[in-house]
C-alpha cells in the first residue's frame, strides 16, 4: 500500500508512514495539484479514500499525508468529531511527535514545525513561518512572496490574471484584480509572479 508513495516522501519515513498504514482499509491516491488543498480525506460508500497532491516537496507530502491520516483515525472512532477540532488536533500532535527531530526534518523547518504542532491549523498554508519553510524544498522558485511586494506593486497569480497589491488588513494583503476591479485578500505567504 505505502509503495506508490516511496518515491514522495523522505526515505527515512517509508517504514514509519508504513507502521501507521499497514492494517487498514484505506484507498490512496495521488493526484494533480489543487489550488485549493494539499489532501482530502474522504468517506463514501463504506470506503475510506485519502488524496494527496502530487509534488516534489517530501517534507509537505509526508506531513499532509500525517495530517490526512488523523482525519482518517478520528472519524473511525467518532464520526460526530469536528474535522480540525480537539480530538483531530491531539491525533496529528500524536501521529507526528514520534518523528519531530532531526533524524527526519532539517534543522530549519523542525523548528518551525515543532511550533506550529503546538497548536496545529486546519492547513500549514495558515502558519505564514511553517508554509515560508516548507516552500525552501519546492523546486519551483520563480514566484515571490506576496508579502515581498510594496503596495502598488502588479502581480500575476496562476490564472487568475494581474492584480495590484493595495495595502496589508491584519494578516492578509487586500489586492484588487485589474480586469474586473474586485478586491480580493491574500496570505502573506502566497506565491505569485511579478
Amino acid at each position: 500500500m505505502i509503495k506508490q508513495f516511496e518515491t514522495y516522501i523522505p526515505s527515512n519515513l517509508v517504514l514509519y508512514i508504513g507502521s501507521l498504514v499497514e492494517n487498514e482499509a484505506i484507498d490512496f491516491k495521488v493526484v494533480n495539484r489543487r489550488s485549493t488543498k494539499h489532501g482530502d480525506f474522504r468517506y463514501n460508500n463504506d470506503r475510506y479514500t485519502i488524496t494527496i497532491n502530487k509534488t516534489s516537496n517530501k517534507y509537505r507530502f509526508v506531513l499532509t499525508l500525517i495530517h490526512e491520516l488523523a482525519h482518517f483515525f478520528i472519524f473511525k472512532k467518532n464520526r460526530l468529531a469536528k474535522p480540525h477540532g480537539l480530538l483531530w488536533k491531539q491525533k496529528f500532535q500524536s501521529l507526528l511527535n514520534p518523528i519531530l527531530n532531526k533524524e527526519y526534518f532539517p534543522s530549519n523547518l523542525l523548528s518551525e514545525l515543532i511550533d506550529h504542532m503546538k497548536n496545529p491549523k486546519s492547513s500549514f498554508c495558515y502558519d505564514i513561518n511553517l508554509s515560508k519553510k516548507l516552500d525552501l524544498y519546492d523546486n519551483v522558485n520563480d514566484s515571490i512572496y506576496i508579502d515581498k511586494l510594496n503596495d502598488g506593486d502588479i502581480f500575476y497569480y496562476r490564472n487568475l490574471g494581474m492584480f495590484k497589491k493595495i495595502n496589508k488588513r491584519r494578516k492578509r494583503y487586500l489586492c484588487l484584480r485589474i480586469d474586473n476591479d474586485k478586491k480580493y485578500l491574500f496570505l502573506g505567504s502566497t506565491k505569485v509572479k511579478l
